[in-house]
C-alpha cells in the first residue's frame, strides 16, 4: 500500500490523473491474471475520472477479455456518489457491463442508505475515518455505526471499517455488526516514495 499522500501531489494535470488511475488498474489486472485468488481488489479512482466518458470507454475496451473482472471493486465516495448519480451512470453501466462492482467509501450516515437498494452493483459501505478513529471510547460513534449496520443489512449491504489503528477500535467494530476492516493496526502504507519499485 502506499500513501496517497505522496503522489497525488505530484499530479499537475488531468492527463496525469487519468494516466495514473489507468497504470494502477493496468497493475492490478496483471496481478489478476497472474495469481488465482478469490479476494476482491479494491481501487480507488480519482474523482476526475469518475465523470470521464473517456476514462469509462477505455475501460470497457480494456476489461473486455480480463478474467477476474468480478474481482474488481471500485470506490466512490458518499457525497460523490449521492450528489453526481446521474452524472455517474455511464460508469456504473460501464462497471457493471464486465462484471465489476462498486463500493461506497466515506460513508458517515445511515439516512440515504436505503437508496442504494435498486443499485445492484454496489457490493459493500465502507464507513468514513470520522466513525473510526476512537470509536472504543465514544458512545455517539457507537450508535451511528450500529444504525449504518441496520440499514445496510435492510439492503444486503456488507459494512467495512477504513483506517483502524488499534485492538480496541477493531473489538468495538466487531460488536456494532462491521464485518471487515483495514488500516494502520493491519499494516502501514510506504512513507517514502522512493521505495517504491516499478517492474
Amino acid at each position: 500500500m502506499l500513501s496517497a499522500k505522496q503522489f497525488i501531489p505530484q499530479l499537475k494535470n488531468d492527463s496525469a490523473i487519468v494516466l495514473l488511475d489507468k497504470t494502477v488498474l493496468d497493475q492490478v489486472v496483471k496481478l489478476l491474471e497472474s495469481e488465482t485468488s478469490a479476494l476482491t481488489v479494491s481501487i480507488n479512482l480519482h474523482a476526475f475520472n469518475w465523470f470521464s466518458n473517456d476514462y469509462w470507454r477505455w475501460f470497457g475496451q480494456r476489461m473486455k477479455n480480463v478474467k477476474g473482472a468480478d474481482k474488481l471493486q471500485f470506490e466512490i465516495s458518499e457525497v460523490d456518489f449521492y450528489q453526481h448519480q446521474q452524472r455517474l451512470n455511464f460508469a456504473f453501466s460501464t462497471i457493471k457491463s464486465v462484471g465489476s462492482s462498486v463500493s461506497i467509501d466515506n460513508v458517515s450516515s445511515h439516512d440515504k442508505i436505503a437508496l442504494l437498494a435498486p443499485y445492484k452493483g454496489i457490493k459493500g459501505l465502507k464507513l468514513s475515518y470520522d466513525l473510526i478513529h476512537d470509536i472504543d471510547k465514544n458512545v455517539t460513534q457507537q450508535k451511528v455505526v450500529r444504525q449504518i449496520v441496520a440499514s445496510a443489512e435492510r439492503v444486503n449491504l456488507p459494512v467495512y471499517g477504513v483506517g483502524v489503528e488499534t485492538q480496541q477500535e477493531l473489538n468495538m467494530l466487531k460488536k456494532q455488526g462491521v464485518i471487515g476492516a483495514q488500516g494502520f493496526y493491519f499494516t502501514e502504507p510506504l512513507q517514502e516514495f522512493t521505495n517504491v519499485m516499478v517492474n
